[in-house]
């Protein structure tokens, strides 16, 4: 009589741990920001980023909506870091390196939520980058407050435009926009010297 094989018991599937809800959003950023600089942000999936983060996949909508939202979030983390960045810069320097890998990331990122009809109206105005900006015009340019917020709207669109339209235009590396920049520093002597009645 032949020994019956006793079929091999399949592992049962690990379970995730509970967790808080701030810190599933922070994996859920984590893993979205991790994605997005590998694949085409249109590529990457909710699926793909709550594997990779190791969290179910519908709290996502729950604690963001859409995947968009969820991409929007990624983008004004690295706006964050940015703000950050811009008020340990040294006086003289640009406060914003439109060149760095993650900037130009960040703005490509709002620039393709846009494209997608997703609202990023106010994803930089009342933010960090701004306010950082518009601090340091203030306190190390010596900027009238009256106009060092519109001065810093005015450096981030010029900066923006230069990194994110400049290797199209052929300005591909940081020395060929120096002059654009030295140009924009000559300006914003200017202004806090003669500001505008």
């Amino acid at each position: 009589m032949p020994i019956k094989k006793t079929p091999a018991k399949t592992p049962a599937p690990t379970r995730r741990s509970p967790i808080a809800r701030s810190e599933g959003e922070r994996r859920l950023i984590e893993a979205a920001d991790t994605l997005i600089h590998h694949k085409p942000f249109s590529e990457v999936s909710l699926r793909e980023i709550a594997l990779l983060a190791d969290v179910n996949h519908r709290f996502v909508h729950a604690w963001f909506g859409s995947k968009n939202d969820l991409l929007h979030a990624v983008a004004r983390q690295k706006f964050r870091v940015i703000a950050e960045n811009v008020s340990k810069a040294e006086p003289g320097a640009p406060g914003i390196d439109f060149w760095d890998a993650e900037v130009r990331l960040a703005v490509r990122l709002i620039i393709w939520l846009d494209i997608e009809g997703f609202d990023t109206r106010g994803s930089l105005d009342n933010m960090p980058i701004v306010e950082a900006l518009t601090q340091r015009f203030i306190e190390v340019e010596k900027i009238d407050p009256s106009i060092a917020r519109e001065a810093a709207t005015q450096a981030i669109t010029i900066g923006l435009g230069a990194g994110t339209f400049g290797p199209i235009l052929g300005i591909d590396d940081v020395s060929k926009i120096l002059p654009i920049m030295k140009l924009w520093r000559h300006i914003v002597g200017l202004l806090a010297e003669h500001p505008p009645k």
